[in-house]
């Protein structure tokens, strides 16, 4: 399965994101219109102390005008690794820091129309040193047992994507790898 790019038009280039429409040729030759939302991506950490809380932040999210349960994270800054992008923001965000972090997979959070992609990185043993909020930032940090985190997701109380998955997929693989 393929599809070829034809032409393409930027029609808006802002601070985080670009609108691209691009004209595309499918595998049997018939040609249709692709509009697709590119922007730089992010990462998303998975953080759990040593009292195996998770920790989560919750925050007033524009788009969909409620506050909401996430994974802390953000952009990745040049010359970083997606790994010290995940600790930067996880120390910003809610003053943990983890010794041996590693990176846990990634995910397209809109693959209909988005290029965006989130790195998750999973940092076990977390210890809280100090918060660095970024400037306008608000954030509330939250700990929780990850059983009550799984609770909020069957109850619909956490609704961000990738805060589910990092769960869910932590859940699983704690299981999968105990039972092997």
């Amino acid at each position: 399965m393929w599809e070829k790019q034809i032409s393409s038009t930027c029609l808006y280039d802002g601070a985080i994101l670009r609108v691209e429409k691009d004209e595309v040729e499918l595998e049997d030759g018939s040609r249709s219109i692709r509009e697709v939302v590119h922007n730089s991506g992010g990462v998303a950490v998975l953080a759990i102390d040593a009292q195996e809380q998770v920790i989560l932040v919750k925050q007033f999210r524009y788009p969909s005008k409620e506050v909401l349960y996430e994974l802390p994270g953000g952009k990745q800054e040049a010359g970083e690794s997606i790994v010290e992008a995940g600790m930067r923001e996880l120390r910003e965000e809610t003053g943990y820091i983890a010794r041996y972090p590693r990176y846990f997979g990634y995910l397209y959070p809109t693959v209909a129309y988005a290029s965006e992609v989130i790195h998750l990185v999973l940092a076990e043993h977390a210890v809280f040193l100090k918060q660095e909020l970024d400037e306008g930032e608000a954030v509330e940090v939250v700990r929780m047992p990850l059983h009550e985190a799984l609770r909020l997701i069957e109850s619909n109380e956490i609704k961000d994507a990738k805060t589910i998955i990092a769960l869910l997929k932590y859940r699983l693989l704690s299981d999968f790898y105990r039972n092997e």
